[in-house]
């Protein structure tokens, strides 16, 4: 499990399953198939284009990953992870992007995270990276769900992520070819997705 928390209010905002491809010292990376179900917040929605969660209700609905295939690289104390898109159906490099995230904790299910609204993205080939959800970030700041003061480090993290990938394409390039084994299930969220630790 990969989980958005805000632990401050203990809330699980979002959480989705994905399978270990590797889990090493020098990072983590995970796999997310079309057609895995998530669960994301209910509740009455606003701000920039009705995305956000204005009044949680205290429920969560299931949501799909649809059209793409998804390897997700992470290293330990990164404030981002980078996603490298795959067409579901012929495999073709479709986007990558940079997910600006807090450092991943473990926990006995998988990883809890915060996401900071705040992404980038580029074609399959790198070349040039756009801001992404600039208005949601601008919009939890005026909420104050993010203090206005962790703005300019998020922006930071994002283009140093993207520096990282310039001077090192190969990282990308090195999960092109890489295809999940046969026999992998989707995955599915375990019972305990709700909990969490003291």
């Amino acid at each position: 499990m990969w989980r958005s928390v805000d632990r401050e209010r203990r809330i699980v905002q979002t959480v989705w399953p994905w399978t270990v491809v590797k889990d090493e010292q020098d990072g983590v990376v995970l796999y997310i198939p079309a057609g895995t179900v998530g669960k994301r917040r209910t509740g009455e929605r606003g701000g920039p284009g009705g995305r956000m969660i204005v009044r949680w209700d205290g429920g969560h609905a299931n949501i799909a990953w649809e059209r793409t295939n998804v390897i997700r690289v992470y290293r330990e104390g990164d404030g981002h992870s980078v996603w490298f898109a795959f067409d579901a159906t012929t495999w073709a490099p479709v986007w990558q992007y940079v997910n600006l995230e807090e450092p991943w904790l473990r926990t006995p299910i998988g990883f809890d995270s915060r996401d900071l609204y705040l992404d980038l993205w580029a074609e399959p080939g790198g070349g040039d990276w756009h801001w992404k959800d600039e208005d949601e970030l601008d919009w939890v700041v005026a909420q104050g769900r993010i203090d206005a003061a962790r703005v300019p480090f998020i922006r930071a993290e994002g283009e140093r992520a993207v520096n990282r990938l310039r001077r090192d394409p190969r990282l990308g390039v090195e999960w092109r070819e890489w295809r999940p084994e046969r026999a992998w299930q989707i995955p599915t969220l375990p019972a305990r997705w709700r909990e969490l630790e003291p």
